[in-house]
């Protein structure tokens, strides 16, 4: 299929260099009008079947061989027809589009080319050449500059005062269930629920079927119902034959001509003696030489559920009236179909209930357990809600594999969020991968969801997953996209080894299921916000006194003296002068610019804070006196080179640093604080701008 779908769309520049070549030796000739019509028929048909593929859910619709050959028929048009070429239509919208739809590096090459090929074929226009590329350089351009803010749209949204606002709007509605959501007789789901209640419709329609075999005299009955499979074109059910104790599973297309009667026209049909034989179900076997068939529709609600199929092998009339009996027998039919329906639903708002309340719960828990120490190994806030959401989907769809695909800020790119199996849970990599060509890339950039049953034919044209996240095995997918302008925006794969294991239905169920998640990430986003707003510097952006200390106290406690660290006191020399001389917006300037020096200086596993004032403090994990000695002259020379201007004049300032480690100098926040308090004051007394380390 990838084959093929890379050829329709090479075939397209070959028939326009063709048809070029044709034109300069037949320019009027009927061989060149029949070519020259090639073109708009091939753009007719991937345009038929690009809306033939959008309306199924199995299937991606290819826009590549329409825009491929869309675009050569429009330069036809332009070429041949004059009063077309003479509004200037066609190379506006087709260089604008070019560069629209596709990065630079391709819609460049491919501007070129088509305004190669208008400016070669003779038209209306003199000197087109210069007309054609006037206008690609503008369309082009446009097209090029529209692109390229359309991507970056949104990207600067504040997405923390969005979850705020969002937040307060919410209500958690959870309660306590007192079994932690799950019904009292035990692990009861939506899909076990469905699956339980077709096993009971089953065994009522058998009994029906049992009844009607005897009472219209046929050799087989069948109750057979469109499939539930996405983009099957089957009708499967339930065939009893007379002498045989056991029912079996049938399916016959919907092309056969009593299903159509019945389901189309919806009316019965009946056809006995010679002629029965052309309607006959199968090819071989009891039933392929019928004297009689007869199908009847069975309504719901004014709705055709399924049809009623008779077959009888015996030659002769029907002992009794047949459809008469058989339109009873729907009556019973579509009454219990009815009833299980009603029954389905009941479990399923009982079910959605409770596994709903669960959901909330836990959600509104995830505020109470507190994000991990960075690298204490804990899930963090937000993976408590992924984890939480793919295991309920697991559960109540019965997929075998659920992944949470997070979407970049390039829509072509995502990482696996969270992954939930029968072999464990966790998170994927940090870093984004290509989705490339993959059906899971198609979803997050269209929004539109899709179902793969994993039957075999017709085979799908690539991959449903990118390479390095597919599993030998899985044949049924179910593909649901996630949207969100803050929380989660991506996508939700279902997987499963069975093939046509996943239906709309279970489309509905999860899709419930990832806006409780969007619900719970909202609360942790605005949980985070307050977080941050409590545990930070509100003019540097540092971790504020309190916050520096009590991660201190976290580390000295995991270290317990075992290994050493450093802590760092410095302060900014003569920042009164500062202050008195130019004002306190420079001042605060200036302790901006040294946190920021300190921010990004420090190691991964280090902090910096603001201690007060025009004082900071640092924290240097595993670091011994030598080695903190000397991150502390590194950041002293790097505060001296910052140059702050102030009306058209360059600034500088210094800083004096003491620096105390442990457990050589103290093991305790106090003592560690101290000890670096003193060094800082050596430093101030010996000049300035220098590093003391305790005792001095």
């Amino acid at each position: 299929m990838k084959l093929s779908r890379f050829a329709a769309a090479i075939s397209a520049p070959l028939y326009l260099l063709a048809l070029f070549l044709l034109r300069e030796r037949i320019p009027g000739g009927v061989p060149f009008l029949l070519s020259a019509a090639i073109g708009p028929l091939a753009a007719a048909y991937f345009f038929v079947t690009y809306l033939l593929a959008r309306n199924r859910d199995d299937r991606v619709p290819d826009l590549l061989p329409l825009l491929v050959w869309g675009s050569a028929a429009a330069m036809e048009i332009h070429a041949f027809v004059p009063p077309v070429a003479r509004t200037g239509v066609v190379p506006a919208a087709l260089f604008f589009g070019l560069a629209m739809k596709f990065p630079p590096t391709l819609s460049l090459p491919a501007i070129l080319c088509v305004d190669a090929w208008l400016a070669a074929v003779p038209g209306p226009i003199e000197r087109e050449i210069f007309y054609t590329s006037a206008m690609a350089l503008i369309a082009g351009g446009a097209g090029i500059v529209v692109r390229g803010k359309s991507r970056n749209h949104g990207r600067e949204v504040n997405v923390v005062q969005e979850a705020i606002a969002r937040s307060r709007t919410l209500v958690l509605p959870w309660e306590d269930s007192g079994n932690d959501g799950h019904p009292a007789g035990g692990e009861m789901t939506e899909e076990s629920s469905l699956l339980r209640r077709e096993e009971e419709l089953k065994d009522g329609i058998r009994e029906a079927l049992d009844r009607l075999l005897g009472l219209a005299g046929a050799s087989h009955i069948a109750y057979i119902a469109r499939s539930v499979s996405p983009g099957s074109v089957l009708h499967e059910g339930i065939l009893l034959s007379r002498g045989s104790p056991v029912s079996r599973e049938i399916s016959l297309p919907d092309t056969y001509v009593p299903l159509r009667e019945a389901t189309v026209f919806r009316k019965p049909f009946l056809e006995v003696g010679a002629g029965a034989r052309r309607y006959a179900p199968w090819k071989s076997g009891p039933g392929s030489a019928p004297a009689g068939v007869a199908a009847v529709p069975v309504f719901r609600e004014g709705v055709v559920e399924g049809v009623l199929l008779a077959i009888r092998d015996e030659e002769g009339l029907w002992e009794d009236p047949v459809i008469p009996a058989m339109e009873l027998a729907g009556h019973f039919v579509g009454r219990d179909i009815e009833r299980m329906r009603e029954l389905h639903q009941g479990d399923r708002y009982y079910l959605r209930g409770e596994w709903y309340h669960s959901m909330v719960r836990k959600m509104a828990e995830v505020g109470t357990e507190g994000d991990p120490a960075e690298g204490g190994g804990g899930r963090s806030r937000r993976e408590m809600v992924y984890g939480e959401t793919a295991e309920q989907v697991r559960r109540q769809v019965d997929a075998d594999r659920v992944l949470l695909v997070e979407s970049g800020e390039d829509p072509g790119n995502g990482r696996v969020a969270w992954a939930t199996s029968p072999e464990g849970s966790g998170p994927g990599p940090e870093r984004y991968e290509p989705l490339e060509d993959s059906y899971v890339g198609w979803v997050i950039r269209t929004g539109m969801q899709r179902i793969f049953p994993g039957t075999a034919a017709p085979p799908r044209s690539q991959g449903v997953l990118p390479g390095t996240w597919e599993r030998e095995g899985e044949r049924s997918f179910l593909l649901l996209p996630v949207e969100g302008r803050i929380g989660f925006r991506g996508a939700l794969v279902c997987a499963h080894p069975q093939e046509k294991r996943f239906r709309k239905e279970h489309a509905e169920i999860a899709r419930d299921i990832t806006r409780v998640m969007q619900l719970g990430l909202s609360h942790v986003e605005r949980l985070e916000s307050l977080t941050k707003k409590a545990t930070t510097d509100g003019l540097t952006g540092l971790s504020n006194r309190k916050a520096f200390l009590e991660r201190l106290a976290v580390d000295l406690s995991r270290l317990d003296g075992r290994h050493p660290c450093g802590v760092v006191m410095l302060d900014i020399d003569h920042f009164k002068g500062v202050n008195d001389t130019y004002g306190h917006p420079f001042g605060d300037v200036v302790l901006r610019g040294v946190a920021s020096v300190l921010g990004k200086g420090v190691r991964k596993g280090d902090t910096a804070g603001r201690y007060g004032g025009e004082e900071f403090v640092l924290y240097l994990h595993m670091a011994d006196t030598e080695r903190a000695r000397e991150g502390a002259e590194r950041f002293r020379r790097m505060i001296r080179q910052i140059r702050f201007a102030h009306e058209g004049k360059e600034i500088g300032v210094t800083a004096s640093f003491g620096v105390a480690c442990a457990p050589h100098h103290g093991k305790g926040v106090e003592e560690l604080l101290k000890h670096a308090d003193e060094a800082l004051y050596l430093s101030k007394e010996r000049g300035r701008d220098r590093v003391t380390v305790y005792p001095g």
